[in-house]
């Protein structure tokens, strides 16, 4: 990792930290975000050679993309929009060209919702940024968040946990018919997500089914 990234990295992550402390909330895990944040960079790496995006342009905006998750809001959509006003000075102090900083900005600005909150032309780096973002949301990290936090115990009740999970089950099912993702290479780690998803899901449904006395043994 270069300097730079390095130091975008430590910022976003003492950052995230402060911000959760100052505003605490349940749901304001730096721990979770951070990880979060570098497997997007992952995806983001992956998404950009395989389109041809600039590859560094895209890692820094994913770096970037959370910073102000936990920022007191009145939107959560806003967070995206926020970011890239935290972001700018932080780029500009590290020597990106008025051009990097744009892209990047605007990636961060545009990853939640679509809206940037100003004009600018998409960009192949802002698709790329947006679409990692949404693989790690569908990985296999979220399958436990499903589970634990979001069914809610007791998560050994087979019949509880498939009731909680039958409408995620059907949202999956959803994305894979249609794949939202913008990049065929988002697209592509998109649907490998969804299946691993779909296939534990429907394994525990399997499972309920077969949790019951039968009685079609036959007497000897």
């Amino acid at each position: 990792m270069n300097d730079r990234l390095s130091k975008i990295a430590a910022f976003v992550q003492q950052r995230l930290e402060t911000m959760a402390r100052d505003y605490p909330d349940p749901d304001h895990d730096p721990v979770y975000r951070w990880q979060h944040t570098l497997r997007v960079a992952h995806y983001g790496k992956q998404i950009a050679e395989a389109e041809g995006a600039n590859v560094e342009w895209v890692v820094v905006a994913c770096l970037l993309h959370d910073v102000s998750h936990f920022d007191p809001l009145e939107d959560y959509r806003g967070h995206g929009r926020l970011g890239a006003q935290v972001a700018r000075p932080l780029l500009e102090e590290l020597g990106y060209t008025p051009e990097a900083v744009d892209n990047i900005c605007f990636s961060v600005a545009v990853h939640v919702d679509g809206d940037a909150g100003y004009e600018h032309e998409m960009t192949i780096e802002s698709k790329a940024t947006s679409d990692a973002d949404n693989v790690d949301r569908f990985g296999a990290t979220r399958i436990l968040q499903e589970c634990v936090y979001k069914a809610g115990p007791p998560i050994d009740d087979i019949f509880h946990m498939t009731d909680a999970l039958s409408a995620r089950l059907q949202k999956l099912e959803r994305y894979r018919q249609n794949n939202p993702l913008d990049t065929p290479a988002g697209q592509r780690l998109f649907a490998e997500q969804l299946d691993r998803q779909i296939a534990f899901f429907r394994a525990l449904v399997g499972e309920r089914e077969i949790t019951k006395l039968t009685g079609d043994i036959p007497q000897g």
